[in-house]
């Protein structure tokens, strides 16, 4: 049993570090669409663009004739053939190819690349060029050039041991019993006098350079592939390497640890999916969430204790509030409780636009002229900012009703007057309303004051956080702001959660409001 567990751990352990990299990269994709994109379209677009190289290649065979300077062994042609490559490209060898080729080509005489395949004792000789007669000609040239100065360089060296040899026998002659290595030394002359006849004939040209019909580059759909594996490869690397550095929550369950808060819900995303099926998804696996953290409201907060004025808020920006404000709103409403949200988001208003209304006279015009020492509303103001959206419903017994108070007009200072005695009187001056839910839907807690003011006005917080959006940096933070201001939040609502979806959540019911969680 002491072994088994550590596997399990592991195991898990695996899947959780495996799941992380594919939620990285899942948040870069973007990023590693444009690297690929990018990169792959400047590969093909520099290979349409850069002029067509043609390449020939003439072939040199290497025979292991028998010579007085070469030895046979297998190491010692090896060493002849990296010698012999090594001295192709030498200035002796590409100058005298160049005065015999005509001028356009002489300026590209020095594109010439030399292999050995050892195995054959074959030595490759090839040529570059934008033209493809240019591109044989200076191979074969570059080839005979090569060939003549080694037949010089062997016949020489033959002469020269040849001129040592005599010149021993001149100071052998007056020697006593010196004819018997006179003899030798004539045998050996004469051996030389045969291989200088042979001299460069262990290399020979096999095959000569014919003049290429295609380029051998660019190829754009070569590079092009090439380029896309290999974009995609280093856009990988750079998404992983990111999320190295700013490490991400990698789900609810590790959210809610690190905030020390319940999570209540978690609502996941539906994407992939168009036309009438994904209209069922949004309203069967989104709304059925949504009756679900309604159903945990109603059992967290006391019953005896009408309105419940709740702060809707995240961390950052763009993680999905209002349109959780929204919903969770509808939801109310379809289970028979009469619910008013309010837009105190004065900065970046968006709850308007999820029922399609006008701003008009809203939170800001009512905060505006507030009379704030007799602290009582102007009643003809509020009918004009209160809209009603979802007329009485029938729910479990009660009618259900769902009201809108929107941003209204621009504010000059919507910190002042959210974080103003003018909210407090606002909120207090609702409270006395025959509401059953007040949502508050107000900017991010990081990084604005204006929630951190508004949370000393209403009951009870609600977060919600979206996964992809947070970093351990920024929940690090939104727990050190919680604790600072001694807030203790009902829950979190998770935004992008990986909820399954089931074939009970196919259902015809109408949603309130489709498209994409934001705000």
């Amino acid at each position: 049993m002491a072994t088994s567990t550590p596997r399990r751990s592991s195991s898990s352990e695996e899947r959780i570090d495996t799941r992380r990299y594919f939620d990285a990269l899942k948040r870069s994709r973007g990023l590693i669409a444009v690297i690929v994109i990018a990169l792959t379209g400047l590969v093909v677009v520099l290979s349409l663009v850069l002029p067509d190289k043609y390449q020939a290649t003439t072939l040199l065979v290497f025979n292991e004739a028998t010579s007085p300077f070469v030895s046979t062994d297998e190491a010692s042609v090896q060493r002849q053939l990296a010698t012999t490559r090594s001295l192709l490209t030498t200035d002796a060898v590409l100058n005298k190819a160049a005065v015999r080729l005509p001028p356009d080509a002489r300026k590209e005489v020095g594109n010439i690349a030399s292999s050995v395949d050892a195995n054959a004792n074959i030595i490759r000789i090839t040529a570059t060029s934008e033209d493809p007669q240019n591109a044989a000609m200076i191979a074969n040239e570059v080839a005979d050039s090569f060939l003549e100065e080694r037949t010089k360089f062997e016949r020489d060296r033959i002469q020269n041991a040849r001129e040592r040899l005599e010149a021993q026998i001149l100071e052998l002659q007056n020697a006593p019993a010196a004819a018997e290595q006179i003899g030798a030394i004539r045998q050996r002359i004469s051996e030389l006098s045969v291989s200088e006849g042979a001299a460069g004939s262990d290399l020979q040209v096999a095959e000569r350079a014919n003049v290429p019909s295609q380029p051998a580059s660019p190829r754009p759909m070569r590079n092009g592939v090439l380029a896309l594996f290999g974009s995609l490869f280093l856009a990988v690397l750079l998404a992983l390497g990111r999320d190295q550095l700013t490490p991400r929550v990698g789900s609810a369950r590790e959210l809610g640890r690190l905030l020390a808060l319940p999570v209540l819900i978690e609502i996941p995303y539906v994407s992939g999916r168009r036309g009438r099926r994904r209209r069922r998804l949004l309203s069967g696996v989104e709304l059925e969430a949504y009756q679900t953290l309604r159903s945990s409201l109603e059992l967290a907060l006391p019953a005896d204790r009408r309105p419940h004025v709740i702060l809707m808020t995240g961390a950052l920006h763009a993680e999905g509030k209002t349109t959780a404000t929204a919903r969770l709103g509808w939801a109310l409403a379809q289970a028979g409780e009469k619910v008013l949200l309010v837009s105190a988001d004065l900065r970046v208003p968006r709850l308007h636009e999820m029922f399609e209304l006008e701003l008009g006279i809203g939170l800001a015009d009512v905060l505006a002229v507030l009379d704030w020492e007799a602290g009582e509303l102007d009643g003809e103001l509020m009918r004009h900012a209160v809209r009603t959206v979802i007329p009485q419903l029938d729910g479990r017994g009660r009618r259900g009703e769902l009201q809108v108070i929107p941003s209204g007009a621009k504010a000059k200072d919507p910190g002042r007057l959210v974080a103003g005695p003018a909210m407090k009187h606002f909120l207090d001056e609702i409270r006395t309303y025959d509401y059953d839910y007040v949502l508050v839907d107000a900017p991010p807690l990081l990084g604005i004051a204006d929630s951190q003011a508004l949370a000393r006005y209403v009951d009870e917080i609600l977060l919600v956080n979206r996964l992809d959006r947070l970093t351990l940096e920024r929940v690090s933070e939104l727990r050190d702001v919680l604790d600072r201001l001694a807030l203790e939040p009902l829950g979190i609502v998770v935004i992008g959660g990986r909820g399954e979806i089931s074939p009970y959540y196919l259902t015809t019911r109408p949603a309130l409001v489709e498209g994409q969680q934001a705000s």
